[in-house]
């Protein structure tokens, strides 16, 4: 996932790849020597902004959303290969994104 997020700050990285790994942010602070929670925190909401650049998202929500990029980009292989189950997880996940992202609101124009 490294190679996806575009930062110069690998530590950052390191913060939220731990973070979608479900670790909690005291030990990520702790392990990656953070002054404290707020500092790891701020981190990796910044690597996470920049891949939803212009979409308005609380931080909770694009962590939610990273972590279905990441089970999607799991299961994507096989479901191109025809495996329907896998398919069946893509468009579960797909519904969750689009739900989290609010794409399913009408606009009120």
């Amino acid at each position: 996932m490294a190679d996806e997020l575009a930062t110069d700050d690998p530590r950052a990285v390191q913060a939220l790849q731990l973070r979608l790994a479900g670790v909690d942010w005291h030990t990520i602070a702790d392990r990656l020597n953070y002054p404290d929670v707020v500092d790891a925190l701020d981190a990796a909401t910044a690597v996470a902004d920049t891949q939803y650049d212009g979409i308005s998202v609380d931080p909770l929500r694009v962590l939610q959303i990273l972590r279905l990029d990441r089970l999607q980009a799991a299961v994507w292989p096989a479901a191109m290969k025809g495996d329907l189950k896998a398919v069946e997880a893509v468009l579960s996940i797909d519904d969750r994104r689009t739900r989290a992202l609010r794409l399913n609101q009408r606009s009120r124009d």
